[in-house]
């Protein structure tokens, strides 16, 4: 198996980002979902309730370390340098934990409620924040995450979406799932087997299948909504597990530091 494709999603919910290689860490990729739009109770703002957000395209500017640029529909582009150490604002993700984050200011707060219609804040998860992973899950006690749904990286297999597509009337491309490593060169849905993997460099346990929500319904170009459910209808009907749902792809959490590359070896140990 190698991988084939490489996502960050430096601002959860927005766009992705495809790389060609990406750095890991303790909390998975290196600017993948370190930064959050929350709401006025600071709770997380996902495209579950707002679909535009896939219409917000980030990007981390590589030549200015920290530096965030962003464009959205019938919006100037915002340029804001990010802020670890701003003024803290508690927020939660799904209500698990309540994460020290840093509120990235007034400026940001404005672009991004024009952007989506909605009052918003943008907060980082900056240098006093943590966010354990749930421990019915966790191959470790001190395991972390940043602003992800739950764990720090998500692998889908291309051979699966195959495998979906030839059950729908429109097939779907791979981001709707919004993985962050996409493999292939393995039987459909045998990543239901996966254990423990060595994904490039970095050694990883398989911890859950991913469940899957609304957000696949949603053209992560245009951001509408599929008026039939789908692929989410389809899915639900050969692939569920009682207590979670429709499921596609597999969370994975690294045991180690390194970078990944497109193109790189994967093997189930």
């Amino acid at each position: 198996m190698r991988i084939t494709a490489l996502y960050i999603y430096p601002i959860k919910g927005c766009r992705g980002v495809p790389v060609t290689s990406v750095a890991v860490d303790r909390l998975g990729m290196v600017g993948d979902r370190r930064l959050m739009l929350v709401d006025d109770s600071n709770h997380f703002i996902s495209q579950r309730e707002v679909a535009a957000l896939a219409t917000v395209i980030p990007a981390l500017t590589p030549a200015k370390a920290g530096v965030l640029s962003v464009t959205a529909p019938d919006m100037a582009p915002l340029q804001l340098t990010i802020d670890p150490d701003a003024p803290s604002r508690n927020v939660t993700v799904w209500g698990h934990n309540v994460i020290v984050a840093a509120d990235q200011g007034d400026e940001a707060a404005r672009w991004f409620s024009a952007a989506i219609g909605a009052a918003c804040r943008l907060v980082a998860f900056g240098t006093h924040a943590h966010n354990l992973i749930d421990p019915e899950y966790s191959p470790r006690a001190d395991a972390e995450t940043a602003f992800t749904d739950g764990y720090p990286l998500m692998a889908a297999l291309q051979e699966s979406l195959d495998d979906l597509n030839t059950r729908l009337a429109d097939p779907v491309p791979m981001q709707r799932f919004r993985p962050t490593i996409v493999i292939n060169g393995a039987k459909a849905w045998s990543e239901d087997d996966w254990t423990a993997m060595k994904v490039g460099a970095i050694d990883c346990d398989a911890v859950k299948p991913c469940a899957r929500c609304v957000v696949t319904t949603t053209d992560q170009e245009s951001g509408a909504r599929s008026a039939r459910q789908e692929p989410l209808r389809t899915l639900a009907t050969f692939r569920t597990i009682p207590g979670l749902g429709a499921i596609f792809g597999q969370n994975l959490v690294p045991r180690n530091a390194g970078t990944l590359h497109v193109g790189d070896a994967v093997e189930v140990m």
